[in-house]
């Protein structure tokens, strides 16, 4: 049984590493095909084991197969969560998209909006929901490096992030100030495997 939903706040540019030099590397960007646009998609899948679950607050606490524990809230989307218990397996599918869109000189500024969708699994399935959260924003380039191809972006409160162009992206016509609308998109589809209990 597949259940998806959206754990904490987004944030735009979770994909792209901060600007400090002791963060990731660069999330490497690639032509879309349509000009003016670049952008990247990942799939990360992990299996984690339910550690708690607080109904009232809506929270459930889960260990990944490394030992990371994180303790999550779930939308109201996910409206069996009551039948969701402490030892339970879920498999984990989180995707993501980051897309980047030149704003010709004179666009107008598209402020941070984020947006949330959702449904929820029938009756007749084990507890689900699926939810698609989005945040988009105009941001700022700040700096561009050809040689290494990284170009820091700023967004509208001032964060600065680092993205590296892929090697059939044509950066060398930016310019520092140039605008571009940034889309980051995530989805965490989630298997529930039950165990019988004893």
């Amino acid at each position: 049984m597949r259940l998806s939903f959206a754990a904490g706040a987004l944030v735009l540019f979770v994909a792209c590493s901060s600007s400090q030099s002791s963060g990731p590397t660069p999330v490497e960007v690639y032509s879309t095909g349509v000009p003016g646009e670049a952008g990247v998609t990942s799939t990360h899948r992990m299996t984690a084991t339910v550690l708690a679950v607080d109904t009232a607050a809506r929270r459930v606490t889960l260990r990944a197969e490394d030992g990371h524990t994180e303790t999550i809230a779930v939308p109201p989307e996910l409206k069996r969560f009551d039948e969701v218990s402490a030892g339970d397996v879920i498999e984990v599918e989180v995707q993501e998209g980051l897309l980047f869109e030149y704003q010709p000189p004179g666009s107008s500024f598209v402020a941070p909006t984020a947006v949330v969708a959702g449904e929820r699994s029938d009756k007749s399935l084990p507890p689900g929901a699926a939810v698609l959260a989005a945040v988009q924003s105009t941001v700022t380039i700040t700096s561009i490096n050809l040689k290494s191809r990284v170009v820091e972006l700023q967004d509208p409160d001032g964060n600065k992030y680092l993205v590296k162009a892929g090697p059939k992206l044509s950066i060398e016509k930016l310019q520092i100030g140039d605008r571009l609308v940034a889309t980051y998109a995530t989805s965490a589809a989630i298997v529930l495997d039950k165990k019988p209990k004893p």
